[in-house]
């Protein structure tokens, strides 16, 4: 794919390996760029198209049907292809990358690296589902690294975990999101704005590809999983809002980087506004924490019921196509 006038230093390579797309390059051919994508895996179908704000090019790349049984990476979960075996929890920020940060001192990155810890074990245990850290210490991990790891891990699920924060103090509730190019509201369009800048704390290559290849990579492998993505944010949604009586502000989406290259359906669950001093302080505790975990628990069992639910009527029933909700 050639992209008329785009200046490109040098030759950027990003490794995908998600079963389908092995690898992107992007290199100067003349005046223009050259994006070259190297399948591993049968495509059925390609699209692309630019967007603005922040302008990109989306690289929408489908698997062949006649191979969503076969044994690999999950290629959609509305197949009931396999069973869910693995989770990755995402712990927001961490290192020199606090996060936001409470009126009363206290930090995004060890609250939610707190509730993931739990809600971990609580998912091991209940579920019987390996779980994978992302981070399990006080450490930083640049963005893409995050969703690599998953995609390394086959994993059939990224739940990425934050903390919000907002001008307005009185800001108070819990939302979640999933990947799309464009964002549903203004609101969403700050949240991600806030959460992708963590970019320019890394280092300068990694800047670079965020600036470069990842403005094209952006939905390269999320397009097909969106729709599962929307049903696990409204599901744990509905789980935290209801069992912890928090203000519930919807399922929303927007484009965070956090969330792009992920083979799996992947989600961004705001825990609370720390910002708000009420919430703050709820957050500061053992007890809540404990709590919010419960609730992200719950709503990831409610999910995998329902799931394993859509997986049995597939199997009984192949004949008449996937399961529906």
């Amino acid at each position: 794919m050639r992209l008329s006038g785009l200046n490109v230093p040098g030759v950027h390579l990003e490794e995908i390996g998600d079963g389908l797309v092995k690898e992107a390059r992007l290199e100067a051919a003349g005046p223009d760029g050259l994006l070259n994508i190297v399948l591993e895996g049968a495509a059925a179908e390609v699209k692309t198209a630019s967007l603005q704000d922040p302008f990109r090019v989306v690289v929408d790349i489908y698997r062949a049907k006649e191979i969503a049984g076969t044994e690999g990476p999950r290629t959609n979960n509305n197949s009931g292809a396999t069973p869910l075996t693995t989770i990755v929890l995402d712990a927001g920020h961490g290192g020199h990358d606090p996060g936001a940060r409470g009126p009363n001192g206290v930090q995004e990155k060890d609250v939610v690296l707190d509730v993931t810890r739990r809600a971990a074990r609580m998912i091991e245990d209940g579920l019987g589902i390996k779980v994978l850290l992302t981070r399990s210490t006080d450490v930083f991990v640049p963005l893409r690294e995050r969703t690599n790891f998953a995609n390394k891990q086959r994993a059939d699920l990224f739940v990425s975990v934050h903390a919000n924060a907002h001008p307005r103090s009185v800001s108070e509730g819990v939302e979640t999101y999933f990947l799309s190019s464009e964002a549903s509201d203004s609101g969403a369009r700050q949240v991600a704005a806030i959460e992708n800048g963590v970019v320019q704390l890394e280092g300068p290559g990694s800047r670079q590809r965020g600036d470069v290849l990842k403005s094209i990579l952006w939905d390269l492998a999320q397009s097909e999983f969106q729709e599962e993505s929307s049903f696990m944010a409204e599901t744990v949604l509905d789980s935290m809002s209801k069992s912890l009586s928090l203000v519930n502000r919807g399922v929303k989406q927007a484009g965070f980087y956090v969330l792009g290259g992920a083979a799996m359906p992947a989600i961004l669950i705001e825990i609370g506004f720390l910002t708000n001093r009420k919430e703050e302080r709820k957050l500061s505790t053992p007890e809540h924490r404990e709590a919010m975990a419960r609730a992200i628990y719950a709503g990831l069992a409610e999910y995998k019921r329902r799931y394993d639910q859509r997986l049995r009527t597939a199997q009984s029933q192949p004949a008449k196509g996937g399961p529906t909700r």
